[in-house]
């Protein structure tokens, strides 16, 4: 389900925590078991024909294994878990991952904090959150584990496509100290591309409404972007914003039971954010 589901060896390896090739030798195991073949090799990872029936009934036994869990097992995890998170994730995979983790345990209390990534940070410093995700520029050398953080591209989004004709490009941003904000400035700067700041929100609602309205451009993660919005095109006018790190961040040595499961679910949805192939545009 998870090779299905994110589309690949490597990617179901690295939220399993195991590598590519013990992931694919699982699969030549199942294959041989059952006598059939369950993925199509080929330029893209596809299901066959009993690859997909076995789709469907894996997916049958793992909702009546979490059934199982939270009846005989998931009652008896209680607790509180602080988060904090950034406002363009709120809307991405929270709700999922939060329903799901109820669905399983239903005695775990999450409390939710949204903001931009430095205040985010700085209160987790504090010890204000035990868990809490965050966007930085790409690191050059990351050591936290493959499953606690990914790459995205940050990108342009607009609805109006004039609006990069403009002799001052407008833009839509969080306040200062919001690194979307930082990459923009900083890149429109270094090509000299004039730009004003037309309108400065602090929640996501407010930013995605002033993009609508076509008061101006921002700038996104692109595996956040809502499908209704047009990820542009880079060009001379709008050079490219560069990657950002979406990355949790937490403390191992005081993590509780049901802090460790908070963290599982948060890695599932992080691992299962929209590629940027999926993006909508116009």
């Amino acid at each position: 389900m998870t090779i299905k589901d994110l589309g690949g060896f490597t990617s179901a390896g690295e939220l399993l925590g195991r590598s590519q090739p013990a992931i694919s030798l699982q699969i030549k195991k199942l294959e041989t078991l059952l006598n059939t073949q369950i993925f199509l090799r080929g330029s893209s990872l596809e299901l066959t024909e009993d690859g997909e029936y076995l789709y469907g009934a894996a997916k049958q036994l793992l909702e009546i294994n979490d059934r199982v869990i939270s009846r005989m097992g998931g009652d008896s995890v209680s607790g509180k878990v602080r988060l904090g998170i950034p406002n363009d994730f709120e809307l991405a995979f929270l709700p999922k991952a939060l329903r799901n983790l109820t669905r399983t345990y239903p005695n775990i209390m999450v409390e939710v904090d949204c903001d931009i990534s430095k205040s985010i940070y700085q209160r987790f410093q504090k010890n204000l959150y035990d868990i809490c995700l965050v966007m930085e520029p790409e690191k050059e050398n990351e050591s936290r584990d493959g499953r606690d953080y990914r790459l995205d591209q940050l990108v342009w989004v607009m609805n109006h496509e004039g609006l990069v004709e403009e002799s001052t490009l407008p833009l839509v941003t969080y306040p200062q100290g919001c690194i979307y904000r930082a990459m923009l400035e900083s890149r429109l700067e270094q090509i000299a591309r004039p730009y004003r700041v037309a309108y400065t929100s602090p929640s996501l609602l407010g930013i995605l409404s002033a993009v609508e309205e076509g008061l101006g451009l921002t700038a996104m993660a692109s595996s956040v972007v809502p499908s209704h919005f047009t990820a542009a095109k880079e060009t001379a006018q709008l050079p490219a914003l560069g990657a950002v790190s979406i990355g949790l961040y937490y403390r191992e040595h005081e993590l509780s039971v049901a802090t460790r499961h908070v963290l599982d679910f948060l890695r599932a949805g992080l691992a299962n954010l929209a590629p940027p192939s999926m993006l909508g545009g116009r």
